[in-house]
C-alpha cells in the first residue's frame, strides 16, 4: 500500500527539519490575490487615463468632440512630422506600460485595455505607413474643404463667450490647414496617387458654395456665417452674452470668414489645375502605385484581422445566402 502524506502533514514534517526560526513565505488567499489584481486594474486604469489626457494634447478636435474645452481654439497638426511624433509616442507609451505592469497579473478585463492599447499603437504605425495614400483631398467623406467649415457647425458648440472667442480663432487658422491640404495632396499626386475626376469637381463646387452668399456678397449668408451668427444670437439671448461685446465678436467672425475667401481660391485654382490629369472610371486600389500591398493594409486596419480580401468576400457571400435562406423559410 502506497501512503500518501496530505499537504499538512508534509508541512509538518518539512517544518520540522529547518533550523528553528525558518519562515515560510505566505501563500497569498483568494481574497488576497483578488485585492492584488484589483489593485493592479486601477493602477493601469490610472496609467492609461493619464497617457490618455496627453494624447488629447495633441488631438484638440478630439478634445472637442469629447466635450473638453482644452485646446478648443486650435486644429490638428496635420503635417507629416506631428503623424510621425505621434506614432513614435504610442510606441513609447505601450513601452512605458509593459514595464510598468505584468499582463498576466491583470484582470481579464483590463487585459483587453491592455491589449487594446498596444494595439492603437500598432495600428498608428500601420496607418502611418500608407499615410501618402490619404491626402486630405482625397475622399469624398472627409475632403479638407468641407470637414473643417463641417467640423465647426456641427462639433464645435458654443455654450459661453470662451467658446465662441475659440470658433473665431479657429476661422482664422483655417487658412493655413487648407494650405497645407494642398501640400500633402500635392506630394500624393507626386506619388502617382490623384484624386479621381468626381472628388475633384466636387471639391470646386463645394470651394465656391462655401464662399458665395454673405459675407462675401449678395445672397443668403454663406454656412459659417449663419452659424456663427445663430450661436451668437444664442448666448445673447440667453443672458451670457451682451449685446455690445456680441457685435463686436461677430465683427471678428465676419471678418475671419472674408479672409477664408483667398484660401478657398487655392484650392480651387490647385483642384482646376488637377482636372485634366484626374483619373475617371476604374479608380480603386489597384489602379494605384503599389495598391495591392495598400489595400491589404487597409484591409487589415479596417477589420482587425489577418484575413485575406477573398477570405472576407466569401464570408460576405455566405451570409447572404443564409439570410435570404432564413427570409425564405419565413416567407413560406
Amino acid at each position: 500500500m502506497t501512503h500518501k502524506l496530505s499537504l499538512t502533514v508534509a508541512t509538518a514534517f518539512a517544518s520540522a527539519l529547518l533550523p528553528a526560526g525558518t519562515a515560510f513565505a505566505q501563500i497569498p488567499t483568494a481574497s488576497q490575490a483578488a485585492a492584488a489584481t484589483q489593485s493592479e486594474e486601477l493602477r493601469l486604469t490610472a496609467f492609461l487615463d493619464a497617457e490618455f489626457s496627453e494624447y488629447l494634447k495633441t488631438q484638440p478636435q478630439l478634445a472637442t468632440r469629447l466635450g473638453l474645452k482644452d485646446g478648443g481654439d486650435r486644429w490638428n497638426d496635420t503635417s507629416d512630422q506631428a503623424a510621425r511624433a505621434e506614432v513614435e509616442w504610442r510606441k513609447a507609451s505601450v513601452g512605458r506600460m509593459r514595464a510598468a505592469f505584468y499582463r498576466a497579473r491583470l484582470s481579464p478585463e483590463a487585459q483587453v485595455n491592455f491589449d487594446i492599447w498596444a494595439l492603437e499603437a500598432e495600428r498608428a504605425e500601420q496607418s502611418f505607413a500608407n499615410r501618402i495614400y490619404r491626402p486630405p483631398f482625397y475622399s469624398r467623406l472627409y475632403s479638407a474643404h468641407s470637414q473643417l467649415p463641417d467640423f465647426l457647425v456641427n462639433t464645435h458648440t458654443v455654450a459661453d463667450v470662451s467658446d465662441l472667442r475659440n470658433y473665431i480663432a479657429r476661422l482664422r487658422a483655417m487658412p493655413a490647414v487648407l494650405d497645407r491640404a494642398i501640400e500633402r495632396t500635392t506630394a500624393s499626386q507626386a506619388a502617382g496617387i490623384n484624386p479621381p475626376r468626381f472628388q475633384i469637381e466636387t471639391i470646386i463646387a463645394g470651394s465656391k458654395q462655401l464662399t458665395s452668399g454673405a459675407p462675401y456678397g449678395e445672397g443668403e449668408d454663406s454656412a459659417l456665417w449663419a452659424d456663427v451668427k445663430a450661436k451668437a444670437e444664442a448666448l445673447v439671448a440667453s443672458g451670457t452674452l451682451p449685446r455690445g461685446k456680441a457685435d463686436r465678436l461677430l465683427s471678428e467672425a465676419r471678418e475671419a470668414i472674408f479672409a477664408l475667401q483667398p484660401a478657398y481660391a487655392r484650392v480651387i485654382a490647385w483642384a482646376e489645375a488637377s482636372l485634366p490629369t484626374a483619373p475617371s472610371g476604374k479608380v480603386g486600389a489597384q489602379t494605384l502605385p503599389g495598391g495591392d500591398a495598400y489595400y491589404a493594409v487597409e484591409l487589415k486596419l479596417n477589420t482587425t484581422t489577418d484575413m485575406t480580401a477573398g477570405e472576407i468576400h466569401a464570408i460576405g457571400r455566405a451570409e447572404v445566402a443564409r439570410i435570404e435562406a432564413e427570409q425564405d423559410a419565413l416567407a413560406k
